[in-house]
This record gives C-alpha cells, sequence and structure tokens, in this order.
C-alpha cells in the first residue's frame, strides 16, 4: 500500500451477523479510515429489517443483486432492483425487506448512534 491508496480485500473482512434484521454485514471503510468522511459497508439481507431513523447527513443504498422494498416515512411500497440507487437523508424513517446484497454508504461517516431503532 502506498500513501496514496488502500486495497481492502473484502475476503479479509470480518462478516458480522445481525439476526434481528436478518442480514449479514462486512464493514469494508469506516470513519477511522477515512478520517470521518465516509463508510462503506456491504450488507446481505433474507427477510425484514427493523424500523429504524437515520442521524446520519446522507446514507446511500446501492443494490448489488436481488430486490429491496422500502418504506419511507409514510410512503410504502418504494422499490429496488440491481443497479439502483437509493438515498435517505438525515431524519427519514424507514424500513426495508427483502432478499439482495447492496452498499451502504454513509457520508459523514458511520459511528454509533447515527441509528435509532423504532418501535
Amino acid at each position: 500500500m502506498s500513501g496514496k491508496y488502500e486495497l481492502i480485500s473484502n475476503q479479509s473482512t470480518s462478516e458480522i451477523l445481525e439476526p434481528e434484521n436478518s442480514l449479514k454485514l462486512k464493514t469494508l471503510f469506516n470513519s477511522i479510515k477515512s478520517d470521518g468522511a465516509i463508510s462503506v459497508t456491504e450488507v446481505e439481507i433474507s427477510g425484514e429489517h427493523q424500523r429504524l431513523r437515520t442521524n446520519s447527513i446522507l446514507r446511500t443504498y446501492y443494490l448489488v443483486t436481488g430486490s429491496l422494498e422500502f418504506t419511507i416515512d409514510s410512503e410504502s411500497g418504494i422499490n429496488m432492483h440491481a443497479g439502483d440507487v437509493l438515498t435517505l437523508k438525515e431524519g427519514c424513517e424507514y424500513s426495508l425487506k427483502g432478499t439482495a446484497k447492496y452498499l451502504v454508504i454513509n457520508t459523514p461517516a458511520f459511528k454509533d448512534g447515527d441509528d435509532t431503532y423504532l418501535i
């Protein structure tokens, strides 16, 4: 690695299971590596993710494979297909479900407390 780039191997990144959200994830690029600027997480879901509110300035979903259905604030039936991009601004309340692999990109980088789970 030079001081100008970093190649991150997906195979060497630890997988984290979140059964309460029907998913597993790998944080590929975090706040520490980006000086707080951006984070990138690969997620695989099979089921339904709990409803939450994002406190990030901008959260971007990029759907790699599969399909997802979002409910954002009071609007339901927002469907994503492979190759689609969805952005959510700070304060959005949402849930999602489906079977898919996607990237979540947070700017600034995700930190503990950025998600508030709603009942």
